[in-house]
C-alpha cells in the first residue's frame, strides 16, 4: 500500500516510491477572467484544442461588440452633438390641456409682490401761489401687495392656440410695506389734467364750461387723497359731475391709478401652446382677436407678438437673441438683452436679461423709437418718456423708468427730489437657461402725466407748458415661490445636469473602448492570419 511519511511541517509532505511512480496527468492551464475575455475577441493566442473550442461564442462576442460600438456612437452624437436631450425634457413645458405644466400656466405656483412707490408733493400750495420757483417730492414707499393671478375663460382652440383672459386678486401686506395705506398724500390730479388736456382742442365756450364745472367740484391741480384711495379707486366729483351731464359717454365717476389691475381684464388674449412648435411657446398670437394694435405707424410697432414674461421661447436662450415681452397696460413690447451669468433662488445659475437703456430715447438718439412718435404732429417726448395716451383712454399719460432713469437731464432737474440709481430702477430678469422662464427679476415703471394747458382753464398758470409730472412708479418681484415648482427648478438644474453629464461621459467611455477593441481585434486577426500562411 502506498504511504505517506509526514515530518514535523505539517504543510511538508513527502510523497512514498510507489507513488512517485505513477504516470502524472499534464497540468491544465489556469485562466482569469482577463484572459477568457481576450481570448473570446481573438486578442490572445492559444495552441492546441483551445484554439478550435467556442468558435461561435467568439463570432457571438464580435457582433454584440460591434452592435456596442454602433450604438455608443449614435448615443455619442445623440447627446455630443444634438439637442436631443434638452429637447425631450423642455416637452414638459408644452401647454398640454390637462397636462401639469398648463395647469401651472393657468395657475402659477409664483405669488409677485407689487412694490408701489408714490410721489408725495410736499410744496405744492407753495408752488402753485407762487412762492415756490420748482416742486418737490418725496418718495413715500413701498406700499406692497400680494398678488394671486390665474387664468380665466381658458380655451383650447385646437390649432395649437390657447385664449384667455387674466385675473388678478390683489391683498395688502402691511408687515411688506414702508407706510399706511391711509398715509395722505399729494399727488397731480390725473382726472382734472386729462379733462384739460381734452378740452384744448375745443372751442372757448367748451372751456368756460369745464372750467366752470372744475372750480364746482373743487378740481385743481393737485388732489390729496389715502394712498389706497388714490391707486385701488375713489369717488371723483368731477367725474360724478360729467357722468350726471352726459350719461353713457362716461361708464364710472370711480378713479384709480392701479384700478384696472385688480380683477379680470377687459382684454381677451390668444397665445402659442407650443404644440405645433415648441419655438412658439407663449408667443402672443392675438389681442382681442387682432395679431396688432393699430396705435402706431408701423407694423414692427404695431405687432404684438412677444410673451407676458412668465415663458419664453427655449431656443431663444443663446445669450445672442434679445427676448420679447409685451406689456399691456404701455401697450407695446419691450426687447430684453442678455446682460451677465448670475446665480438666483439660493445658487441656481441663471442668465440676467435687461431691458436697454435706450428703449425711452428720442429718435434722434434711438431711430427705431419714431415709430412711437405722434404720427400727426411728428412731436416725439424727451429722451426717457413713452407716451402710452392712446391706451390710456385719451389720458395725457407718459411711461418712463423710476425717477427718470436713462431720461433727459432736464426731466431729472426739473423736480426736486428726483433722484435716479440704476439698482433701484432698472428692469431685469433673471431666466433659467435650460426652462427659460424667469426665476428672479424686477419690472420698474413709473407713471407721469403730461400739464397741457388750455387758454380759458385757470389754476395751470405756474406750470411750464407740457411740463412732466410723476405720480407713481412700480416695482413687481417674483415674490414667494411654492416648494413643488422650487423642488422641480433645482432637479431641472441638478439632476438634469448631472444625468446629461454621464449620459455624455459614458457614451463617449464605451465608444472609445468598444473602438479601441474592433481595431484591436482586426490587427490580431490579421497578423494572426499572416502567421498561419507563413507556417503553412
Amino acid at each position: 500500500m502506498p504511504e505517506m511519511v509526514a515530518f514535523n511541517s505539517p504543510e511538508t509532505v513527502i510523497p512514498t516510491s510507489a507513488e512517485t511512480d505513477r504516470p502524472r496527468k499534464p497540468l491544465k492551464r489556469r485562466t482569469s477572467a482577463l484572459n477568457t475575455i481576450l481570448y473570446y475577441l481573438d486578442l490572445e493566442q492559444r495552441s492546441g484544442a483551445d484554439a478550435k473550442e467556442n468558435q461561435c461564442i467568439r463570432i457571438l462576442i464580435f457582433a454584440v461588440l460591434f452592435i456596442i460600438f454602433v450604438a455608443s456612437a449614435i448615443g455619442f452624437f445623440i447627446m455630443w452633438c444634438t439637442n436631443m436631450y434638452n429637447n425631450s425634457l423642455l416637452k414638459q413645458l408644452i401647454l398640454k390641456e390637462n397636462s401639469t405644466a398648463a395647469e401651472w400656466w393657468a395657475r402659477p405656483p409664483v405669488f409677485p409682490l407689487l412694490k408701489v412707490h408714490v410721489f408725495n408733493y410736499t410744496n405744492a400750495q407753495e408752488f402753485l401761489d407762487g412762492k415756490a420757483s420748482k416742486l418737490r417730492v418725496e418718495d413715500l414707499g413701498p406700499y406692497v401687495y400680494k398678488e394671486t393671478a390665474k387664468k380665466v375663460n381658458v380655451s383650447y382652440n385646437g390649432d395649437g392656440t390657447i385664449s384667455y383672459r387674466e385675473y388678478r386678486d390683489i391683498q395688502y401686506l402691511p408687515e411688506e410695506s414702508k407706510g399706511k395705506p391711509f398715509d395722505q398724500v399729494v399727488v397731480p390730479n390725473v382726472v382734472f389734467l386729462t379733462g384739460v388736456s381734452k378740452k384744448r382742442v375745443e372751442g372757448t365756450w367748451n372751456q368756460i364750461t369745464f372750467n366752470v364745472a372744475a372750480s364746482s367740484a373743487g378740481s385743481s391741480a393737485f388732489i390729496k387723497k389715502p394712498v389706497e384711495s388714490l391707486l385701488w379707486g375713489y369717488e371723483d366729483e368731477l367725474l360724478s359731475l360729467a357722468k350726471s351731464m352726459f350719461g353713457n359717454e362716461i361708464e364710472t365717476s370711480k378713479f384709480g391709478m392701479l384700478m384696472t389691475r385688480n380683477g379680470t381684464s377687459a382684454e381677451n388674449f390668444t397665445v402659442f401652446s407650443g404644440e405645433s412648435s415648441l419655438q412658439q411657446l407663449g408667443i402672443i398670437k392675438h389681442l382681442d382677436g387682432k395679431p396688432r394694435q393699430d396705435l402706431w405707424h408701423t407694423d414692427e410697432c404695431d405687432h404684438i407678438g412677444g410673451t407676458d414674461g412668465s415663458q419664453f421661447p427655449p431656443h431663444l436662450m443663446d445669450r445672442k437673441q434679445p427676448l420679447k415681452v409685451f406689456i399691456k397696460s404701455l401697450c407695446r413690447k419691450f426687447p430684453l438683452v442678455y446682460d451677465s451669468e448670475v446665480t438666483a433662488l439660493d445658487g441656481i445659475p441663471a442668465w440676467r436679461y435687461k431691458i436697454p437703456t435706450n428703449v425711452f430715447s428720442h429718435p434722434d438718439e434711438h431711430m427705431p423709437n419714431h415709430c412711437y412718435c405722434h404720427l400727426d404732429t411728428g412731436s416725439c417726448p424727451p429722451s426717457g418718456l413713452f407716451n402710452i395716451t392712446g391706451c390710456s383712454m385719451g389720458a395725457p399719460i407718459f411711461a418712463s423708468f423710476p425717477h427718470f432713469y436713462t431720461g433727459d437731464r432736464q426731466l431729472i432737474e426739473s423736480i426736486e427730489g428726483v433722484e435716479p440709481v440704476q439698482e433701484k430702477h432698472e428692469t431685469y430678469a433673471d431666466v433659467h437657461p435650460r426652462l427659460a422662464f424667469p426665476i428672479d427679476g424686477a419690472s420698474r415703471f413709473q407713471i407721469n402725466v403730461q400739464v397741457q394747458k388750455a387758454a380759458m382753464v385757470s389754476g395751470l398758470d405756474k406750470f411750464k407748458e407740457g411740463q412732466y409730472l410723476p405720480v407713481i412708479w412700480l416695482e413687481v418681484v417674483p415674490g414667494v415661490i411654492s416648494d413643488e415648482l422650487r423642488a422641480m427648478i433645482y432637479h431641472s438644474t441638478y439632476s438634469a445636469n448631472a444625468i446629461q453629464m454621464s449620459l455624455r461621459v459614458g457614451t463617449l467611455a464605451i465608444f472609445v473602448l468598444s473602438f479601441v477593441l474592433l481595431i484591436a481585434k482586426c490587427y490580431y486577426h490579421a497578423r494572426s492570419s499572416r502567421k498561419k500562411e507563413c507556417s503553412g
